[in-house]
């Protein structure tokens, strides 16, 4: 088993996006990655498809494992069949999608925790993402714990992805509802996900649910070191507006200078999740331009 922790990148037709997330993986100097690229779904997706995988063969900076799909299996089968294939050979993983942009440093803060944590059963994940709408008050020094997935840029283990891939959507909520867990805990939303079809369910919701289930936790860093650059984008899997959610990243500080938390729930985080999904969205930048403009431009009288 290599000793290097590798990057599992998961890609289909961004090239553009895919630029930025590969600068981001280059800073942080990353030595292994295990780049799968999704099939095309028609053939209006042929050159997109083309040119991202153009792009990933073309990495000289790393170690790069290639996997083409000839056939498109989606976002959650493409994510969920990868990640179960690297952690075949590697029991620690970072994780990694074509939207997600990376500040130096944060592959060795992953790393860092993913040691720190390696022999936690309860810790399921932890996170180079977070925002200030879902920090606690006492936590904006220090990373703190929440039983909320985290899924950009973030890591796992081995041990702790497990048994997931056997489980169904219908299941997992299924398991939750007789051990009453209530699902709503961090939101909404995951209930409103997972009564759809469960092929519609985003992956990082049925492992929530995963999580639920083993009173798993994520850790979470006190400021955000990943940016979500695809807020907006009609080719995503899951469009998403990211008025209210803009991230600003930066670097970790130095590891030796972090303190660690003990392996319990932050009790502040599971409210302000459910404040921050449950909240009417906010409107986009343009429609408070546009709002204000209206405004200046036809006072009441």
């Amino acid at each position: 088993m290599s000793t290097k922790v590798p990057v599992a990148l998961f890609a289909f037709r961004r090239a553009d996006l895919l630029a930025r997330t590969l600068a981001g993986l280059r800073a942080n100097r990353v030595p292994l990655i295990h780049a799968y690229s999704d099939g095309e779904r028609d053939a209006a997706d042929a050159g997109d498809v083309a040119e991202v995988r153009r792009m990933l063969r073309s990495i000289d900076w790393a170690d790069v494992r290639l996997v083409e799909r000839p056939v498109n299996l989606g976002l959650n089968r493409s994510l969920a069949k990868g990640i179960a294939e690297t952690l075949a050979e590697h029991g620690e993983i970072v994780v990694c999608e074509d939207d997600i942009e990376m500040a130096a440093g944060s592959y060795d803060y992953l790393l860092a925790a993913l040691d720190r944590y390696g022999n936690e059963p309860r810790v399921m994940c932890v996170n180079s993402w977070t925002h200030a709408r879902v920090t606690p008050a006492d936590a904006h020094d220090a990373p703190h714990f929440t039983g909320r997935c985290g899924g950009w840029g973030w890591a796992t283990w081995r041990r702790a992805w497990d048994g997931f891939a056997a489980l169904s959507t219908a299941e997992l909520r299924e398991r939750c509802a007789a051990r009453g867990i209530d699902i709503s805990k961090y939101g909404n939303d995951v209930a409103d996900w997972v009564t759809q079809d469960a092929k519609e369910v985003p992956w990082d919701m049925a492992f929530g649910l995963y999580m639920m289930l083993h009173d798993g936790l994520t850790l979470m860093p006190p400021r955000t070191m990943t940016a979500h650059i695809g807020y907006g984008d009609v080719r995503a899997s899951h469009v998403m507006d990211g008025a209210g959610w803009e991230d600003r990243p930066e670097p970790p500080p130095p590891l030796d200078s972090i303190r660690w938390p003990p392996v319990r729930e932050n009790p502040g985080a599971a409210e302000l999740w459910r404040r921050a999904m449950n909240a009417p969205p906010r409107p986009s930048l343009m429609r408070r331009i546009r709002r204000r403009l209206a405004t200046l431009l036809n006072p009441r009288t």
